[in-house]
């Protein structure tokens, strides 16, 4: 039994109510009998060590992506130079609020700049941190595009003058062939 001590407003001495509190059950039912259990135990621990080892599986492939991505990302960022400024609206809200920058390196170091002004550096390529990963990558692959698209641009624009160029030096390089 409970007992609740009640203080009113008319007296300054509690008074003392034993109180039932209400009992509710809500279980599954039970099996008819006791073997038709222990069989679904067998099939449910059977099931749970195919899942186990598919879960394992799984955690490999993701292993091997992760370190092919970052292989891939540091092939396509070499002949740039350039680390990926990630912006701190894409980070994970328990990373964001302490954060005032955030650069990625093409090795998988995400640098985090604190407000307060530490550095610390988050390895993507750790199993903890691939949900970091996951949560940036539309950021990695705009800022991708936008480099090559950029590096396309400059390069355009330099065979364009080229080209010109040339021509006329041709022009005058005949002219010199001429005699």
């Amino acid at each position: 039994m409970l007992e609740v001590n009640i203080v009113t407003e008319e007296s300054a001495q509690p008074e003392v109510h034993d109180v039932q509190p209400q009992i509710t059950v809500d279980a599954t039912p039970a099996q008819e009998s006791q073997r038709t259990s222990k069989e679904e135990a067998i099939e449910v621990l059977k099931a749970m060590q195919e899942d186990v080892g598919q879960m394992f599986e799984l955690e490999k492939e993701e292993e091997n992506l992760v370190i092919e991505f970052f292989n891939s990302l540091l092939k396509i960022l070499k002949p740039f130079g350039k680390t990926l400024e990630i912006s701190v609206s894409c980070l994970p809200r328990s990373l964001s609020e302490q954060i005032s920058k955030a650069y990625l390196h093409p090795t998988g170091q995400l640098v985090l700049l604190h407000k307060n002004g530490d550095v610390r550096m988050l390895n993507l390529a750790d199993r903890k941190n691939h949900e970091v990963l996951i949560e940036i990558s539309g950021e990695i692959m705009m800022k991708l595009k936008s480099i090559v698209e950029s590096y396309k641009s400059e390069t355009e624009k330099r065979v364009k003058f080229l080209l010109s160029i040339t021509k006329e030096l041709q022009k005058v390089a005949k002219i010199f062939a001429k005699e």
